[in-house]
């Protein structure tokens, strides 16, 4: 008989935040319109839950509690932003 000893989680929440000082104005434009964004590509990003963005002075942040579209694949696909400016979060703050 097999054992399994892993930690197991049905949480689905991640969080982003990128520096402003990585982004330009489209890049961020594309970001808070992730969803219509990519309705409109042939690549499937999964399904179609919007992630909250907000904006502050320096930075774009992002969050959600149900991590069904492919927001990393995005950002480094569509936005090309770089995996090293992008630090991710395991739950939304």
């Amino acid at each position: 008989m097999k054992i399994k000893h892993d930690f197991v989680t049905n949480s689905s929440s991640s969080s982003f935040v990128i520096s402003k000082h990585w982004l330009s104005p489209v890049q961020i434009d594309m970001i808070k319109n992730h969803i219509i964004i990519a309705s409109h590509l042939p690549k499937n990003f999964g399904w179609f839950h919007e992630w909250e963005i907000q904006e502050t002075d320096g930075e774009v942040w992002g969050r959600t509690s149900m991590d069904n579209f492919d927001m990393m694949e995005f950002l480094k696909e569509v936005v090309e932003i770089e995996s090293g400016h992008v630090f991710w979060g395991g739950g939304c703050h």
